[in-house]
């Protein structure tokens, strides 16, 4: 949307998002394309508290419910994903009647929009070791689909669904849904664990009895996990001088030694240090080896939203879509994905954040509604600089430019 009229739609949108649309919820758990089209909406790291017991924290979740509303409302999905790190326990003493209530509240809008959608474990709700408890709490909730299949030996979600056509007569589409557990046990290899071996395995005879159901066909998959693959620095460059101080981002661990940039062609924003694994434990190789897998989405990093492509797969990060955990600004946002029916090896992914979206922030400051992703990082660097030269006031100088744009 753009211009006068596009203005207009968000504004007639957002009249509704205080009275979002009851719909009833339908049993009937089996996804399919609607008029030609399936499109999903990924949510990232909403990393929500389990109460909200203060106006700072109500007003956080009012936001993200909002940005949810909005998404909703305006691109239909047929389903929506949730990236990992939605809810966590903060203590062992935590009442799990507590957690699921709270997850209901935090899902409320996707809940009431009666939209199917499914998840995936982030490395937080591995931390304290109840994560069957947390896939009880999302079985319990009526329009979540998917099943953690018990062939796979490790993780406690791993699944995949099948797509059918529009007339609903044919597969034509899977999505993969995999745990990609938590820290690594011995630290000094990888601060992050990896997708093992045993679940690559069951990944790919799983996708070889799709195949083998289905005459020999393969059918292109959309695969969703928290912890991204480290193949994903292919799509970074090494920064070049003049571009380290404000632009670049540092790499992670074994890749800390050299800041970074996007390649050209590879769309989106590299806010923060992209944390994958040290170790390569074969996962995108497989993907590459099986033939089906045409996009990963992933979580994790919460201010990155890029979207690239390596040996012909698509890769996508995801933008926190929180205003209580740690972000850039105003601009925190959700991922819509569409694959055509005609042609559902070609898919099409695009970000849209809170601040696009003409929503108005009731948690974030004067400063924090009006900044971009660069001027996030730039200000925080720039002021440090200029306090060491001019002090303070230098400092405030520039903090006032970046509000005033």
């Amino acid at each position: 949307m753009g211009g006068f009229f596009g203005k207009i739609s968000y504004v007639l949108i957002i009249c509704f998002l205080k009275q979002p649309e009851e719909r009833s919820i339908s049993m009937n758990k089996k996804l399919k394309f609607n008029n030609g089209k399936f499109t999903i909406m990924s949510v990232g790291d909403l990393h929500e508290n389990l109460l909200v017991d203060s106006r700072e924290k109500r007003k956080q979740r009012e936001d993200m419910h909002n940005l949810l509303k909005m998404g909703l409302l305006a691109f239909k999905p047929d389903l929506v994903v949730l990236l990992g790190d939605t809810l966590n326990f903060k203590d062992e003493s935590d009442d799990f009647s507590q957690y699921k209530k709270a997850l209901r509240e935090i899902l409320k809008p996707v809940i009431e929009s009666g939209v199917p959608f499914c998840y995936v474990l982030g490395n937080h709700e591995h931390d304290l070791g109840q994560e069957e408890l947390v896939v009880e709490a999302y079985k319990e909730i009526e329009n979540c689909i998917g099943e953690n299949d018990p062939n796979c030996p490790r993780g406690n979600f791993n699944c995949n669904i099948l797509v059918k056509n529009t007339e609903g007569t044919e597969d034509i589409l899977n999505l993969w849904f995999v745990d990609s557990n938590n820290l690594c046990d011995d630290q000094t290899i990888s601060m992050y664990d990896w997708v093992h071996k045993d679940q690559i395995k069951w990944y790919e005879e799983t996708a070889q009895r799709i195949k083998d159901e289905h005459n020999g066909r393969t059918i292109p998959a959309i695969l969703f996990q928290h912890i991204p693959v480290i193949e994903e620095y292919e799509l970074l460059r090494e920064a070049k001088p003049h571009e380290k101080l404000f632009e670049a981002v540092e790499g992670h661990r074994i890749f800390s030694d050299k800041k970074y940039m996007l390649k050209d062609g590879v769309d989106g924003y590299l806010g923060e240090p992209l944390c994958t694994p040290c170790v390569n434990g074969g996962q995108f190789e497989s993907w590459k080896r099986t033939g089906d897998v045409i996009a990963a989405f992933f979580g994790h990093d919460h201010t990155n939203d890029f979207t690239g492509y390596v040996d012909g797969i698509m890769s996508g990060q995801n933008k926190t879509g929180s205003f209580c955990c740690y972000t850039d600004g105003c601009r925190s946002g959700f991922r819509i994905t569409t694959i055509n029916e005609d042609n559902p090896w070609k898919i099409q992914s695009k970000m849209y954040h809170f601040k696009e979206l003409g929503l108005e922030s009731t948690s974030l400051g004067p400063i924090f509604k009006r900044i971009t992703d660069k001027q996030s990082i730039a200000m925080h660097k720039i002021s440090h600089v200029a306090a060491g030269v001019a002090g303070v006031v230098g400092a405030g100088v520039i903090i006032k430019k970046i509000i005033n744009r």
